[in-house]
């Protein structure tokens, strides 16, 4: 054993260091999460808790009850845990039709800022922004066969 094995075995194997491009895709990452939260309509705890006239707590309950069905998103950012309202009727109960695509990305095992992109880029399947179809009665079929197309694959 050479002199300088003995001194460098006993030492922690330090972890590689992040390459510019991994840097560079976290920060592009944080830079569309942010353009979502700041540009696309979504409420907090708070905000849905008044808009169902409820108590926060019985908010949050039926948010973990909507996602354990899979018929409902949820994204953190910063402090803040937010529903993008797209999701919510006009009462801010779930809107079935988006709850079906919903539904099927989370079945597919997508997050919900996965999602929440998904719904708002135009798709080259249907030619428009899914979130522009799923309140539509006769287009919201387009949008669930758009969903199924990403695990057909």
């Amino acid at each position: 054993m050479s002199a300088l094995a003995a001194i460098t075995d006993d030492l922690p194997v330090a972890p590689p260091r992040l390459d510019a491009a991994a840097i560079e895709q976290a920060r592009l990452v944080r830079l569309a999460r942010d353009h979502l939260a700041t540009t696309e309509p979504s409420v907090d705890y708070d905000g849905l808790a008044r808009g169902r006239d409820s108590t926060v707590l019985a908010a949050r309950q039926w948010v973990k009850r909507q996602r354990g069905r899979g018929r409902l998103f949820v994204v953190d950012h910063g402090n803040a845990t937010l529903i993008p309202t797209f999701q919510l009727d006009e009462v801010f109960d779930v809107d079935d039709r988006s709850a079906r695509v919903v539904e099927r990305l989370t079945a597919g095992g997508m997050s919900g800022w996965a999602q929440w992109q998904w719904f708002t880029a135009i798709n080259p399947w249907i030619d428009a922004r899914p979130i522009d179809l799923v309140r539509r009665a006769d287009r919201v079929d387009d949008a669930l066969r758009a969903a199924e197309r990403l695990f057909d694959a």
